[in-house]
């Protein structure tokens, strides 16, 4: 006989320490960054299309774990981010809630995104008309 479940019930059995937004193994529950707010990441894709249409920047990943929130930026094909921008969790604030990464290490922190998004833009390179 056939056996009618529904999909969280089945989605119980094959991921048993899976569980709903507020079960005890929720990602929340452990403490997780919060990730980017709309505003924020609104901002964040406006200053990477800006490189995109300036054609330093190719793509982008967004990333999330228990140290926060990040979005990495690609400029060639290439498996190492040329910048990251990370929003840190609670635990992992001693240099500011944001923070630009490049490929030598933290080139920017502070508070507020918004002078990590202008260092950023100020490092894209300039386009020259000849």
């Amino acid at each position: 006989m056939t056996e009618v479940v529904t999909f969280e019930q089945a989605r119980r059995r094959h991921h048993p320490k899976s569980g709903g937004a507020h079960s005890p193994h929720s990602k929340q529950s452990k403490g997780k960054a919060d990730f980017f707010n709309r505003r924020e990441l609104g901002e964040i894709l406006q200053s990477y299309s800006h490189g995109v249409i300036a054609g330093d920047w190719l793509d982008y990943a967004v990333d999330w774990n228990e140290t926060g929130a990040m979005f990495a930026i690609y400029g060639q094909v290439s498996a190492v981010p040329m910048y990251s921008i990370v929003k840190r969790s609670k635990a992992g604030r001693r240099h500011g809630v944001y923070q630009l990464l490049g490929r030598g290490g933290v080139l920017k922190s502070d508070p507020s995104l918004g002078p990590v998004l202008r260092f950023l833009d100020s490092r894209r390179t300039a386009l020259v008309k000849s």
